[in-house]
């Protein structure tokens, strides 16, 4: 059961990868854990087990942003075994089991990338965008950050969880840890996820990242490049030096230039609408946004207010909004595979632009061969 949501986690950014690949969006189906039964490939059926797994999953859905839903509400009389009977996360009488009552997630965490020079942070993922297992699973490296369509995103997004003081990969379901066999040597890596584990507790104060284990070492990135082009990322001694100076930047404070990759043209706020426009536009901050993953939303600099959909229809307007995190018409997903903008529950749509000049942005039908469905991303600090 400890180890149900994080192989859970495998398999779905296996075929989420797929999906996006294809240009639309993986729904994850039947996911639950039963009470009671035995069967040769089930390890335990146990009230223990089935709310081990709740918590963990329901957990990793709002950091993943999983569209899903749950097995099964109620146990069931009628199914032909055990184990199947008892997959409800309420019993025959419609009470609440107490291992799902106990389960408590706390608020969203932030969304961050942390900056070293030029260069970002990043952690291997688990499925590789050629469709295979990545032999560098749970590593940490650094590299310039995303730009258009890489397919590598959510290597360089982390999660950041101020009152446990740990770093939650997004690409690798893991946390940033430190470890090593006495205070001498420190090795950094992503590990499952614990908040009693000091190894994998950090303190972000004076420009640096240093471990709360014994070592109490800092991130440090100041190694060659790896044969990939990648440069190592370390911890050792805090010693101050600038290769120890890392920025945490949460992403509602990131801005990023969105715009067609085409011709070059950002999506640019105006009075009346959103439309692309040329990015020499004189009012920077007008064609400057800022992505947050975890809640989803698109938010003009300029305006601090958010790209809205109100209609789940071709040809629909986009427009903007007074942010609001519960909004299912503010909520998109930036397919970095294709391109897309992918309308986070208005399924189906995309945000595209109209073959006119200084046209508005609808939402359309989501299709990875349209042109003007092909936005390219990039931080405005990334540089070349």
């Amino acid at each position: 059961a400890e180890e149900g949501a994080h192989f859970t986690f495998k398999r779905f950014q296996e075929q989420d990868t797929r999906a996006k690949r294809a240009g639309k969006l993986a729904q994850l189906h039947e996911a639950g854990w039963s009470t009671a039964g035995e069967d040769p490939v089930v390890n335990e059926a146990s009230p223990r087990a089935q709310g081990v797994f709740t918590q963990d999953f329901l957990t990793l859905v709002p950091r993943q942003n999983l569209n899903t839903f749950y097995f099964a509400a109620f146990d069931l009389p009628f199914n032909p075994t055990e184990i199947e009977r008892n997959f409800g996360i309420h019993d025959v009488n419609r009470t609440l089991k107490p291992g799902v009552e106990a389960v408590h997630v706390g608020a969203p965490l932030q969304a961050v990338r942390l900056w070293a020079g030029d260069n970002v942070i990043k952690a291997h993922r688990y499925w590789n965008a050629n469709d295979s297992v990545n032999e560098n699973f749970g590593g940490v490296y650094a590299a310039k950050p995303s730009v258009g369509p890489s397919g590598l995103l959510d290597d360089e997004i982390w999660l950041w969880d101020k009152d446990s003081s740990i770093l939650y990969s997004k690409s690798s379901n893991q946390c940033l840890e430190s470890t090593g066999e006495d205070n001498d040597t420190q090795n950094l890596h992503t590990s499952p996820c614990s908040k009693d584990n000091r190894d994998q507790q950090w303190s972000v104060a004076n420009g640096n990242i240093a471990s709360q284990n014994d070592a109490k070492f800092c991130i440090d990135v100041n190694r060659p490049t790896t044969p990939d082009g990648n440069l190592v990322v370390t911890v050792s001694p805090c010693n101050k030096q600038p290769t120890q100076s890392i920025s945490i930047v949460p992403a509602t404070d990131e801005p990023l230039e969105i715009g067609i990759k085409t011709n070059g043209d950002g999506l640019t706020v105006f009075p009346g609408g959103v439309k692309l426009q040329s990015t020499s536009h004189p009012h920077r901050q007008s064609h400057q946004w800022f992505y947050d993953p975890v809640i989803q939303s698109i938010t003009s600099r300029s305006l601090s207010q958010c790209l809205d959909a109100p209609k789940g229809v071709n040809d629909g307007p986009v427009g903007l909004g007074n942010c609001d995190p519960n909004s299912v018409n503010q909520k998109w997903v930036l397919n970095d595979f294709t391109g897309q903008i992918h309308h986070a529950t208005h399924y189906g749509f995309s945000l595209g632009a109209l073959d006119d000049v200084d046209g508005l942005v609808r939402l359309l039908w989501s299709d990875k061969n349209n042109v003007n469905q092909h936005w390219s991303i990039k931080p405005v600090k990334a540089k070349a």
